[in-house]
């Protein structure tokens, strides 16, 4: 059998109000939408208690807290890449024993999203055109003109994991704008000569 809609406090309110105003219990089943019955048990129930009750909510009880929720909050936080084995053992550690469905279905609720963390942004049409155009402009360089040129590299160096694909937890109001901070591999260039001739002419 399919579970029946709770019905609100106000239409409980409503129909005590109408059986008050000396309305038969069928009509105003038909005007509020629900079954006779329906409305002689909310009738027995006003005039046991004096008022309109609110009935039990039924199904399993929530296993966590609004502090425990805050905890696995700040658990993700502290390194979005963890999976949900390792901030369950995190959550574990501080007195909370749950299922790894559970710690997703909290992460859910509070806006997470488990994502493909990217390695670095994409090339925009307007990096392919700068890019493009530093080439051109240097293409009849000699050897002569690089020898005066420093290269600098700003890589990103791993020591104790891998460079493969990883994962993150994101709130998904920041997605899909989101991109981890993984720096860019560039370079930059310092010409030598024109610093000199600065320095030259200045001493002069």
């Amino acid at each position: 059998m399919a579970p029946t809609r709770e019905m609100s406090l106000e239409t409980k309110e409503r129909i005590v109000k109408r059986l008050e105003e000396g309305n038969p219990s069928r009509m105003v089943a038909k005007d509020v939408g629900c079954s006779q019955s329906a409305v002689s048990k909310i009738w027995t129930k006003y005039k046991q208690h004096g008022m309109v009750v609110k009935a039990k909510r039924t199904g399993r009880p929530r296993q966590t807290s609004k502090r425990q929720d805050k905890q696995l909050k700040a658990i993700c936080l502290e390194n979005r890449k963890s999976t949900t084995k390792q901030m369950k053992h995190k959550w574990e550690e501080v007195g909370v024993n749950v299922c790894d469905r559970t710690v997703r279905n909290r992460l859910k609720e509070m806006g997470f999203q488990y994502r493909k963390a990217k390695r670095k942004p994409a090339l925009t049409p307007k990096h392919k055109r700068t890019r493009l155009q530093w080439a051109k402009e240097r293409q009849s360089w000699t050897v002569d003109d690089w020898m005066k040129v420093v290269f600098s590299d700003e890589s990103r160096i791993c020591i104790g994991q891998g460079q493969g694909l990883e994962r993150c937890s994101i709130p998904a109001s920041v997605f899909p704008a989101f991109f981890p901070s993984f720096r860019w591999e560039a370079f930059r260039f310092i010409e030598k000569e024109s610093n000199q001739k600065a320095e030259q002419s200045a001493a002069r």
